[in-house]
């Protein structure tokens, strides 16, 4: 095999590829990339036993065939590299990559070790690629780091079709986010689902932007999506569907009464009272009237007050909340916003009023009289 393609875009693609792969996998086949021919395209494919992603890239192709070389070392090798024409020629046993100015002597990877690929499933739809990259960025915050048994499913992000919608949705049992995209069907894709491992869409949701994405979603939520953008392609195997809480649909979005105010004013009022807790401890925050105070109490006191409309049954409220867990879901806001409540200890949900795509419903620290 021997063809040149720009710099720029080879590493980049390595790199984005050798990304998805573990450090030290079993089989060490697993850390390879493989490199395929055909035309005057070549593709760039990794797979390591669930997930696979394949990049494909103009080249001049001189000597078409198939070469499998350590991922990390190419996306090293080619990412250090200036701006030029980079050469790749290999046979069975050993691999050069050269530029004008350099050359790099690989070993090869055995091709017949190589696992098969899995093939890409039939797209049930479509979605703007700008759009479902936002979206995971907004949802992310709620993936839970670790989830095992039970709570597997929480380290997971749910792709699910509601009528001419994609809804995703994470949840860690402590708050929920969720962030509808337009979606066009290409077949019968009513309700179909995935719940899709959340670091395969936090490390390819920037690759989709600015593309049109074609989706595989199974009807019964099992086996494996696709994720096609034309240059990249992603499938995964995906988490078992009925280890999602898919309860949470059923939690009420009902409130006594909501607090309106500048999703800035409350950000600067948490970080600064914060900085009196020694660690991850609580906030209070208190509404009533036409302001609201945040306040801490740990190593010392703290209070801040700002400017916020308090409408709906409740004369006043006052409640205990995970800082952190506020500033993931205030991260996804700006402008005027409003915090949907209805006592002490039941979720409240913060969403821009004006924008019904997107939802943040955390849970208040149960025992305030605690929290202190």
């Amino acid at each position: 095999m021997r063809l040149t393609l720009p710099q720029q875009e080879l590493a980049e693609a390595a790199k984005w590829a050798a990304r998805q792969l573990p450090a030290n996998p079993l089989n060490p086949v697993l850390a390879g990339l493989l490199l395929t021919t055909d035309g005057e395209q070549v593709t760039l494919a990794a797979f390591d036993g669930e997930t696979s992603v394949h990049a494909t890239l103009e080249a001049d192709v001189a000597e078409p065939g198939s070469v499998a070389l350590s991922a990390r070392l190419l996306a090293d090798i080619t990412g250090s590299l200036g701006k030029a024409d980079v050469t790749i020629a290999a046979d069975d046993t050993d691999a050069q990559v050269e530029t004008r100015n350099a050359r790099f002597d690989l070993a090869v990877l055995p091709l017949a070790d190589y696992p098969e690929l899995p093939p890409a499933p039939a797209a049930t739809g479509s979605v703007d690629g700008s759009e479902l990259a936002a979206a995971v960025t907004r949802v992310k915050v709620a993936v839970a780091k670790v989830g095992e048994g039970s709570f597997a499913g929480m380290t997971g992000i749910r792709l699910k079709v509601v009528g001419d919608q994609l809804e995703l949705t994470a949840t860690d049992r402590y708050r929920i986010a969720r962030h509808t995209i337009p979606w066009q069907a290409t077949g019968a894709s009513g309700g179909a689902m995935a719940v899709v491992p959340g670091h395969v869409m936090v490390a390819n949701a920037k690759a989709f932007t600015g593309r049109t994405v074609h989706l595989a979603l199974p009807a019964d939520g099992s086996g494996t999506v696709g994720f096609d953008a034309g240059r990249r392609r992603v499938t995964t195997t995906l988490i078992e569907p009925n280890l999602f809480p898919h309860k949470l649909d059923r939690l009420s979005r009902t409130s006594q009464a909501t607090a309106s105010f500048d999703a800035e004013e409350l950000t600067q009022a948490i970080k600064q009272v914060v900085t009196v807790n020694d660690g991850d401890k609580p906030i209070w925050i208190t509404f009533g009237g036409r302001q609201a105070a945040v306040r801490a109490r740990d190593t010392g006191s703290a209070q801040s007050r700002f400017d916020a409309d308090f409408e709906g049954d409740l004369a006043d409220i006052e409640a205990a909340f995970n800082s952190r867990w506020l500033l993931d879901g205030l991260d996804a806001l700006t402008g005027r916003i409003a915090f949907e409540l209805n006592t002490p200890h039941t979720p409240a949900v913060l969403h821009a009023p004006d924008d019904d795509t997107f939802d943040y419903l955390v849970i208040p620290i149960r025992d305030p009289r605690k929290a202190a």
